[in-house]
């Protein structure tokens, strides 16, 4: 019997990675999510009744890594356009990085609602796809959402408004 009426030429198709950088990106994933759960790897888990401290960071771990999987997978099996390769936005890895730097120095003197809103619209304006009237929108919508969840049902210690926005600073 020949050999191409049992292996067709078809069959021996190589996988290839079609989309490197979702490939990558998918990887990066679950090794944060693997060094996650060895970080926290002696802190007692419990179960969903009875949550440890550990509970909570080893779920967030494995749905990030279930969301690299995916990802590899779909950079496996879905075909990437072809585009020319894109300049790095350094506007954007500096915002990026920026962000939690400026919310820890603003949020004592503006408080809550303000700099989740600034640092919102401040980082959307690094990138290309962004609306300025979606970005007021998204800043307004996490502003108003932060401060009903962290001071309001957590009540955590944080105050929406702090001393250095007038007439609002003693709201709160």
């Amino acid at each position: 019997m020949p050999d191409r009426l049992i292996f067709p030429r078809e069959c021996h198709a190589m996988l290839k990675i079609r989309n490197g950088r979702d490939f990558v990106g998918g990887v990066t994933m679950i090794f944060a999510g693997l060094l996650f759960i060895w970080f926290g790897r002696n802190l007692e888990v419990g179960n969903s009744f009875q949550m440890g401290p550990g509970y909570f960071p080893t779920a967030l771990s494995l749905v990030l890594m279930a969301i690299g999987t995916l990802i590899i997978l779909q950079s496996l099996v879905v075909e990437a356009e072809r585009v020319e390769p894109q300049r790095p936005n350094w506007k954007a890895y500096f915002l990026v990085i920026l962000a939690p730097v400026g919310f820890g120095v603003l949020l004592s003197g503006l408080g809550l609602a303000p700099t989740i809103f600034l640092l919102i619209v401040g980082v959307a304006t690094a990138s290309r796809y962004a609306n300025w009237r979606h970005s007021i929108l998204l800043g307004l919508f996490l502003a108003v959402c932060s401060v009903l969840l962290f001071t309001r049902l957590l009540s955590l210690p944080i105050s929406a408004f702090g001393p250095w926005v007038p007439f609002l600073g003693d709201l709160s």
